[in-house]
């Protein structure tokens, strides 16, 4: 898998659901900063904003825009 936020947040969460993605995006942002990573680290922070946008949008009815 490349390193496209959109991307990733969509396999995430036919992976393991809305929730599971969020575990798993708390996990990476953990490891990668653990490792001292920064591009790891950038890459997981923008999931975790595509992924609330999306489901914020969710939670409000919306297509999200992202």
């Amino acid at each position: 898998m490349n390193d496209n936020p959109s991307q990733i947040v969509d396999h995430l969460i036919g992976q393991h659901g809305v929730d599971g993605a969020l575990e798993t995006v708390r996990e990476g942002i953990a490891a990668a900063k653990a490792k001292g990573d920064n591009y790891r680290l950038s890459v997981w922070r923008e999931v975790r904003q595509v992924l609330q946008a999306k489901t914020e949008a969710a939670d409000n009815g919306m297509a999200p825009s992202v």
